[in-house]
């Protein structure tokens, strides 16, 4: 359905993907997505001129991407093929399967994050969030509902591309 000649997009169709830098962890796709942000921002310092009190110009500086991701219905499972990517929360430096220890480094583990939304005509925006880091590894756990992961990170950089 499109209203005039724009796409409209509703939630329901959308998936997240995350991925280590260089790799490791493998790509691995989110279970049941259930919210998502993306959010660019930067500082922005405004630029005055002599002898005027009238704005000339902006500057900005310090941009950064903060990512929000909700998951449900995940598999916790470490080892394997499981989604091991946030093991490396914890231990950035570990092998390819991750791990839930505890590192005592300050190493950080990088992701890239691939955010795809299908709108109701078919198009699909894609945007891929550059050099993630999060800083936390939350888990929340309701009586009678499945346990949810709410991620959030920073990342460096977004690209858009319409698909």
């Amino acid at each position: 359905m499109a209203v005039g000649d724009q796409s409209v997009c509703f939630a329901n169709r959308g998936i997240v993907t995350i991925a280590g830098v260089n790799g490791t962890p493998a790509t691995f796709s989110f279970a049941v997505v259930k919210d998502v942000e993306l959010t660019v921002s930067a500082d922005h310092v405004p630029l005055y001129g002599w002898g005027s009190i009238v704005r000339v110009a902006v500057a900005k500086h310090q941009q950064k991407v903060q990512v929000k991701v909700g998951s449900m219905k995940f598999n916790p499972y470490i080892a394997g093929a499981s989604p091991a990517w946030y093991g490396f929360i914890t231990a950035p430096s570990a092998g390819s399967t991750g791990s839930l220890t505890n590192e005592d480094t300050n190493t950080v583990k990088l992701f890239n994050i691939v955010a795809r939304f299908t709108f109701e005509d078919g198009q699909v925006l894609q945007g891929t969030i550059y050099n993630v880091y999060f800083p936390n590894l939350p888990l929340r756990a309701s009586e009678g509902q499945w346990m949810k992961l709410d991620m959030s990170g920073e990342g460096a950089y977004v690209l858009w591309s319409n698909m």
